[in-house]
């Protein structure tokens, strides 16, 4: 488990981040405006996404709890912008189903300044958030029910625009492919963790991968949950790796670093039963509505 500290507050406690909530210094609103720009660095293994602000509930939360075993990972977004003077912005759910419509102004409340976010929508105008821009890249909040002053306490949580790629989501993952090279034989030798990316957050440890270099070929197996096992064809391209196993879906799989590799489980191109939709939804990525897939990093164990 990685330490919570300020530059990683997606590893803090529900304690942690409320002594910053009530002792760091309330930026100024401007702070929050988001400038759309994203880059990722592959050799710091970081991803700077200023798109929109992603947010983490507590480690200790029943959300981040519950969210490790549920197929639909659980997390949230806000996206800040000023047009004539006006800071609005609007919140939705990790995948952007669900979007809320903001307005924000800078509050004076218990003697401090924070940035009062308030919803536009009829449907959610029960709620508002306080939020403190704790630096540049990193802002603490309290959800509340009711209006404010008086409004009832929900929960803390925390957003950033900077994170490790262990908290890749699917833009990253699919620029990290682009990015990517089809291995070689001695670039897959060996074990590899396999987890599965999201907009909120990586699964657990969900698979292993073994190759085991054979003479003129490479045996592949997997391991699914510590628990089922079997064996892979693989087929090593100009553009990248394929796996096949015993159902009709396959791995492509690109190498990033020599330690990391991303990968798809999708289904085939031409599907009986495409996505009607392209985007996220949980674990669950649907490419321009003609396949399903799983999008996934691999890191190397090192034995």
């Amino acid at each position: 488990m990685m330490q919570c500290n300020e530059e990683q507050p997606m590893y803090c406690n529900n304690k942690e981040m409320e002594a910053w909530f009530r002792t760091k210094e309330c930026l100024p609103i401007d702070t929050l405006v988001n400038s759309g720009k994203r880059s990722i660095d592959i050799e710091g293994k970081k991803v700077f996404n200023d798109v929109s602000w992603r947010g983490f509930f507590p480690v200790d939360h029943g959300f981040s709890i519950s969210g490790m075993f549920l197929p639909l990972a659980l997390g949230f977004r806000k996206q800040f912008r000023k047009e004539d003077g006006e800071y609005t912005g609007i919140t939705t759910d990790a995948d952007g189903i669900i979007r809320g419509h903001n307005q924000l102004r800078e509050v004076s409340y218990g003697d401090r300044k924070y940035i009062l976010l308030t919803y536009t929508d009829l449907f959610y105008r029960a709620f508002y958030d306080l939020l403190l821009p704790a630096s540049e890249n990193v802002l603490i909040g309290k959800a509340y029910l009711g209006f404010f002053p008086y409004g009832f306490e929900l929960l803390t949580f925390a957003m950033t625009r900077g994170y490790g790629f262990d908290y890749l989501a699917p833009a990253d993952h699919r620029d990290l492919y682009e990015k990517g090279t089809a291995p070689k034989a001695s670039d897959i030798e060996g074990k590899w963790r396999g987890q599965l990316v999201s907009n909120a957050a990586l699964s657990y440890s969900f698979f292993v991968l073994s190759f085991t270099l054979n003479q003129d070929r490479i045996d592949g197996k997997w391991k699914l949950l510590g628990v089922w096992e079997g064996d892979s064809k693989v087929e090593l391209g100009k553009d990248e790796m394929k796996m096949f196993d015993f159902t009709n879906w396959h791995d492509e799989i690109r190498r990033v670093t020599d330690d990391i590799m991303v990968g798809k489980y999708c289904q085939p191109d031409k599907s009986i039963l495409p996505p009607p939709w392209a985007g996220s939804l949980g674990y669950i990525q649907a490419e321009e509505g003609k396949r399903f897939c799983l999008y996934y990093i691999l890191n190397k164990i090192k034995e």
